[in-house]
């Protein structure tokens, strides 16, 4: 009887990194979209797997969390802000200006009722 080694072949599966669910949201934080992929750009929060199958069009994102109130439930006010916001004439609100250019900031701020 021949006998030859015995041969054993270890096999590592592959870690398999769980997808971050994401919700993209703009300025306003109007949802834009939902999406599992890291490569889009912009505002997002990352969301458990109940909220990204709901896919609800009609909540906001305020203060990084998510809201549910209705339109008439919230306060938008255009306040100064130092650090971001659109930079607009001294003189005029209305006249948007480089940065290079005397300015103030301003920035749209939502409050829940």
């Amino acid at each position: 009887m021949n006998h030859q080694p015995e041969q054993f072949i270890i096999w590592e599966a592959p870690n398999i990194e769980k997808p971050e669910l994401r919700l993209y949201y703009d300025e306003n934080g109007r949802v834009i979209c939902y999406c599992g992929d890291k490569s889009v750009i912009g505002n997002y929060i990352v969301i458990d797997a109940q909220t990204f199958d709901a896919a609800r069009p009609d909540i906001r994102v305020i203060d990084g969390k998510i809201s549910t109130v209705t339109s008439n439930g919230a306060v938008y006010k255009l306040m100064p802000n130092k650090i971001e916001g659109t930079p607009c004439s001294i003189e005029d609100i209305s006249i948007i200006v480089n940065e290079t250019e005397n300015h103030i900031k301003w920035k749209m701020n939502i409050y829940e009722l």
